[in-house]
């Protein structure tokens, strides 16, 4: 849109050229591009003076000078660009934010141009600041796409009509333009020493070092000159000022007032520490000369104490042998006294240097009642009836862990629980256990299944229990069928303590409402022993479950609980009336005793 030159023949030159010099921008890391002086002598791209907020404008017409001072300087390098491929130049210049809200994707504005994804706001709109940027995410796709297209396409056409011009141009037309150019660096050279110097706030601004793309390059350029390879030292990207610990982090080189408080801080730090290191130096040669002195002093009171152990032993011995004489004068036994008897052995502690007591084994090793080893004595089982031993897998079926026992309760075998349940009463029964307390234990028994009277009842099946097969089922016997005499096992012989008892016999007869015949399993009577509470408690008569009122299903009667019928029930209430009517009358009488009538 210049219209500096109305002949079509007349040379045109960008700023950058008539000053004759190859800018770098101060705001993004890219070369390419149309820049602009600044008032202090820099150079910044024309889009990213426009899309930068904080940058301003001497002249808007001319967009130039470029005032970056109004900005803040803490923005340098304080958000790393999401589309830079050399994580060295993303923490370079200024980068923006995308526009889209609460987005936090932040880049270049050059790099955005790159990537199609800068918009400006129509001409005929009055918006205060016509500029926007978007991310990939929020940008439209179709739009990004064309303007990118754009750009690489005005980037080819550049560089191929540059070398055209070239090959075209005639070396009269190229000294003209030299001359041209040189005409223009010489006004510029003059407006540049004539231009009024630029305003600086009195306060210098730190900025860092690596914020610059220019100082970054040269670093490199520097590096590459000596030899050394900058791939092998890692990128920094992170602003945390401290660490976890409170102190501060390695802080990269740069003219900044946080660098130099680094600097000096960790000065004073090494300072510190080398005091503290020859301190404790000191301390150390100290203590190593007391070291020293007490080890000779210790080595001393050693042979002192050897040389008074031998003497001791030699009186000891002479005691010894005058005790033994005054014996043999007196022809008696005497008990030698505690000081001439020889002393015990002291072992030398834990924190001494001695070893640690060692659990040794049993004195006794416990035997398997089924398989007669000894082995594995911490899996041994002691069955508190028959007091046998059992290896956890031997039993049957076998355990994975100790049973747990307590005051109330023990653990016994299969073969005496087997024996026990045979000689159990038929409902309650009473155990006595190994220390002599007595509990009683309730028996859940089977249903009564019913057998014809016509039918003889099935012969009763014994289960065989010295085989043992995983994933069969096991094999019965008829009782008639079975030997004659089993081989008894070595806990047979030693069971003295479950033997036979006869059973209770079947006292409940007659039911007082019915009349009707009963057994245990459905009246409601009284048996001996623990069986005095399964009766009525006041008459004495014996239930059938379905003749009372309500009918039941079970035995009304509870551990610890009594139970009356309905009749004893209502007859006590009956009672409870009549004493209650008598003591209104007796107060009545009494009353009327104490107010007689005039």
């Amino acid at each position: 849109m210049s219209s500096a030159s109305e002949n079509s023949t007349e040379p045109w030159f960008c700023d950058a050229c008539k000053c004759g010099v190859s800018p770098s921008c101060e705001l993004c890391p890219n070369q390419d591009g149309i820049f602009k002086e600044t008032d202090a002598g820099r150079w910044v791209h024309i889009v990213c003076a426009l899309y930068v907020p904080g940058v301003a404008f001497g002249d808007i017409d001319k967009l130039r000078p470029v005032t970056l001072t109004e900005m803040n300087y803490s923005k340098y390098g304080a958000k790393e660009c999401s589309f830079c491929e050399d994580p060295r130049f993303a923490r370079t210049g200024v980068c923006i934010s995308c526009d889209a809200g609460m987005c936090r994707a932040y880049f270049h504005v050059t790099c955005a141009q790159k990537e199609g994804l800068l918009s400006e706001a129509a001409a005929e709109e009055d918006i205060a600041d016509p500029f926007f940027a978007y991310c990939k995410q929020h940008a439209d796709r179709l739009d990004r796409k064309w303007k990118r297209k754009n750009y690489l396409a005005l980037q080819s056409y550049c560089k191929m009509s540059l070398q055209e011009r070239e090959k075209q141009l005639s070396p009269e037309a190229q000294a003209r333009i030299n001359a041209r150019l040189q005409q223009y660096r010489a006004k510029a050279e003059l407006a540049r020493s004539t231009r009024p110097q630029a305003w600086v706030p009195r306060e210098k601004l730190p900025r860092p070092l690596t914020s610059s793309a220019s100082a970054i390059r040269k670093l490199m350029r520097k590096a590459e000159l000596m030899g050394i390879s900058t791939d092998i030292f890692p990128v920094d990207n992170s602003d945390t000022s401290s660490s976890v610990d409170g102190r501060r982090k390695h802080k990269q080189p740069a003219l900044t007032a946080d660098f130099v408080n680094y600097y000096f801080e960790r000065n004073m730090r090494m300072i510190q520490i080398q005091e503290n290191m020859a301190e404790q130096k000191n301390i150390k040669d100290k203590l190593e000369n007391e070291q020293e002195k007490l080890h000779v002093e210790y080595n001393k009171l050693c042979e002192s104490l050897e040389e008074l152990q031998n003497l001791n032993g030699k009186l000891r011995s002479e005691g010894q042998g005058i005790w033994a004489l005054l014996g043999r004068i007196t022809g008696q036994k005497l008990n030698i006294p505690a000081i001439l008897r020889a002393p015990k052995e002291r072992k030398p502690s834990k924190k001494e240097g001695g070893t640690q007591k060692t659990s040794t084994l049993p004195a006794v090793l416990y035997s398997c009642g089924i398989c007669k080893k000894n082995h594995d004595q911490h899996l041994l089982l002691l069955c508190d009836t028959c007091k046998l031993h059992y290896h956890l897998g031997c039993l049957d079926p076998p355990l994975t862990r100790m049973p747990r026992k307590t005051k109330n309760s023990y653990w016994q075998c299969s073969e005496c629980d087997q024996a026990g349940s045979s000689d159990m009463e038929a409902d309650m029964a009473m155990e006595t256990l190994p220390d002599g307390t007595k509990r009683s234990r309730r028996q859940i028994k089977e249903p009564v299944k019913f057998v014809p009277q016509d039918m003889p009842p099935e012969p009763k099946k014994i289960p065989i229990r010295n085989t043992r097969t995983r994933g069969r089922k096991r094999s019965f016997i008829p009782e008639e069928e079975k030997h004659e005499e089993r081989v008894p096992r070595e806990r047979r012989q030693r069971q003295s303590v479950l033997q036979k008892k006869p059973k209770a016999e079947d006292l409940r007869t007659e039911c007082a409402t019915c009349k009707g015949t009963g057994d245990n399993e459905n009246l409601v009577s009284r048996m001996r022993l623990s069986e005095t509470k399964n009766r009525c408690d006041e008459c004495r008569l014996c239930y059938h479950f379905g003749c009372l009122d309500p009918p039941l299903k079970k035995s009304p009667k509870q551990t610890g609980y009594g139970w009356i019928c309905q009749e004893c029930d209502s007859s006590s209430s009956k009672e409870d009336e009549n004493e209650a009517e008598r003591k209104n009358i007796s107060q009545e009488l009494s009353m009327e005793q104490k107010n007689p009538k005039k």
